[in-house]
């Protein structure tokens, strides 16, 4: 795979530019050079193959040397509405869950829940998301939300599938089954799990609980878990 690198702009004058971070990556990292080819993604769902025809100090322009193409859609559209693991742990969610496929995080606060994350940290992990997508090749960018309650969101989450992760659940032989195309919601809950009247509301709110095995997972590890388990039962969906 050619040197991939994140360009949201769309082209001027026949030619795209990157900038900042992004081009000194490519000039002084990657020691690329003019004629070299590498691929540019939009972070929306299109890359293209491209040729570095101007270098400077922080800025390179690139000329396409061939059609565009469109990152074909996922079985499924799948938000993680997660809590927040302490440290650099969610960092690496993040980072895997990019990776997977998920198309969506958002942070939430529960009763139980002891991070909230700060927009300076959110913005750094914007770009673990690109540099997620540049190295697994995934050209739609995974939406990172701002934190919200779980109060606020367990009532308004719009999707075909609400999966609330739990102890108690149902075993994934017995999860509900969606069909292709579905958009499906997977609620993580903090150490300490959701409390027993979250859980009751989302029952109440139709949100089906479901199990992730028969031991106590960390945060990250249940969200991965569970944002895999979807992806793959999703492959098999009918229209």
């Amino acid at each position: 795979m050619a040197d991939r690198f994140y360009c949201p702009d769309p082209p001027v004058g026949g030619r795209f530019t990157i900038e900042g971070d992004e081009a000194r990556h490519l000039a002084k990292v990657r020691r690329l050079g003019l004629g070299d080819y590498v691929e540019l993604f939009d972070g929306r769902g299109t890359a293209v193959p491209a040729e570095v025809s101007t270098l400077g100090r922080d800025r390179v322009e690139l000329s396409a040397v061939g059609e565009p193409w469109a990152e074909p859609p996922l079985s499924c559209r799948l938000t993680l509405a997660t809590a927040v693991p302490k440290g650099e742990r969610f960092d690496w969610l993040v980072e895997k869950a990019t990776e997977l496929g998920v198309a969506r995080l958002i942070p939430i606060l529960t009763e139980r829940s002891v991070v909230d994350p700060r927009s300076a940290k959110l913005e750094r992990l914007r770009r673990c998301v690109v540099e997620a997508a540049k190295q697994c090749g995934r050209n739609r960018l995974m939406e990172l939300d701002q934190p919200t309650s779980w109060n606020a969101l367990v009532g308004t989450a719009q999707a075909d599938l609400r999966l609330l992760a739990h102890p108690n659940g149902v075993s994934r032989q017995r999860w509900p089954q969606g069909k292709a195309g579905d958009s499906v919601f997977l609620a993580i809950g903090p150490e300490g799990g959701f409390s027993d009247s979250e859980v009751a509301q989302a029952q109440e709110l139709g949100w089906s609980i479901v199990g992730l095995g028969s031991t106590i997972l960390r945060i990250e590890t249940a969200g991965l878990v569970g944002c895999a388990s979807i992806l793959s039962q999703s492959e098999g969906w009918q229209e």
